[in-house]
């Protein structure tokens, strides 16, 4: 796959997204701060529409405190806290949240997440398989790629865990082969399985999942009138189709040679007679590895929805965007419980705000709801969600609310 640098340049994401949006914001999981939302007549789209309960994500955030516990020796959990389905929405919408297990003081630490443990451009640009590809990028396209890089890197990781979850159900052993070895290796797989990267996983909606006919019907009038988050939506998912033509021709090799489609390559063949050349394979029709769509996608969502800005080891007031395993967890409100302070070392610690008491829903505050840099509607298309809003979201475009559509001031 061929993109000239210059439409690369106009995929301006990393850059985009921060005048789009506002500065990058601590912040955490989306809140579960409305009700299952109706279908419109006009869309197939519903929003908030998760009802299915996943019975594996106990288990699975089971493994993810473990792995986080395990991986680095600075990693804290206080055993006073526990992940269960949260207060705002909980198995009615499939969204789970952090809580107190017994009473917190003031100032009690409660989590301390070591950058090691976190998803980060450096992991992607360190990636053995795709780093010097990445690199190339940054290179090119400067730091308005970053985004796209650890969307990609999220992406090759993901679509090399469910080929090692496919392989593992067709009765293969981690210790098989070096191809089974390195997929039973993936830095940061228990945490990826916790994380939304199809509609509706931890009760997770965003405008990247919707199909085009339901943005056109969702976001605009029927005289053609535009809502306040279609040009955010557009501009955010036409970026998101650029970055895909753009990641397949870095990520497609790897995991397809890791599928068996794609044959290992060397760089050095040595010399061949005419009559050794191998014969020319038909040709196949050009378009994006299986899967890749929809993973990349998912990492667009999940960048967006939950990455937080942490001071960066550049120094010079410098911030970089890193995910935070176990700290995402913890859902949204405007009058937060817990505070938090990034350490020396790079670590980010979690603290008890005010008494706490058992049972409580622990919440993070990642954007004041008052905030006019960052307005409901740009809420709903970065977060998928409308701060503060018990009313199904549906509704509110449906009514034409003026969250999304102002009012005309009469002549």
């Amino acid at each position: 796959m061929v993109l000239k640098w210059a439409a690369l340049l106009a995929l301006g994401l990393g850059c985009n997204f921060a005048s789009a949006f506002g500065p990058a914001p601590l912040r955490a999981a989306p809140p579960q701060r409305v009700n299952l939302g109706s279908p419109l007549q006009t869309t197939g789209t519903r929003l908030f529409a998760t009802t299915e309960v996943d019975a594996a994500a106990p288990a699975a955030y089971d493994d993810l405190i473990n792995w986080f516990l395990s991986s680095n020796d600075k990693s804290y959990m206080s055993q006073k806290v526990e992940i269960r389905p949260s207060t705002r929405g909980g198995l009615a919408t499939g969204g789970y949240g952090m809580f107190a297990k017994g009473e917190l003081e003031e100032g009690e630490l409660l989590l301390r997440i070591p950058r090691d443990c976190c998803v980060t451009l450096d992991d992607a640009l360190k990636d053995a398989e795709c780093g010097p590809a990445f690199k190339n990028l940054m290179e090119k396209a400067g730091p308005g790629s970053d985004t796209v890089i650890v969307a990609g890197y999220l992406a090759k990781e993901y679509l090399l865990l469910q080929e090692y979850d496919r392989r593992r159900a067709a009765g293969e052993k981690d210790d098989d082969n070096s191809e089974m070895r390195r997929l039973s290796n993936i830095k940061f797989a228990p945490y990826y399985r916790t994380l939304p990267w199809k509609r509706g996983v931890n009760a997770q909606e965003h405008v990247l999942f919707w199909d085009d006919s339901d943005v056109e019907a969702l976001l605009k009038k029927d005289d053609g009138e535009k809502s306040l988050a279609y040009d955010d939506a557009m501009e955010t998912r036409a970026t998101v189709k650029l970055a895909i033509k753009l990641l397949d021709g870095i990520i497609s090799p790897i995991v397809g040679r890791a599928r068996g489609e794609v044959e290992e390559t060397t760089e050095e063949e040595g010399f061949r007679f005419p009559w050794q050349q191998e014969e020319e394979k038909p040709a196949v029709e050009d378009g994006p590895l299986e899967g890749l769509e929809e993973a990349v996608t998912g990492a667009f969502v999940i960048s967006l929805s939950r990455a937080f800005a942490a001071p960066s080891d550049a120094g010079g007031g410098k911030e970089e965007d890193r995910l935070e395993p176990v700290l995402d967890m913890l859902q949204h409100s405007n009058t937060p419980n817990i505070s938090h302070k990034f350490a020396k070392d790079g670590s980010i610690e979690v603290t008890a705000k005010g008494g706490i008491q058992t049972g409580d829903e622990l919440f993070n505050q990642y954007k004041g709801e008052e905030d006019k840099a960052m307005p409901y509607h740009k809420f709903f298309t970065r977060f998928g969600f409308v701060p503060g809003v018990t009313e199904p979201v549906a509704n509110l475009i449906a009514e034409r609310s003026t969250i999304f559509f102002p009012q005309r001031a009469e002549v």
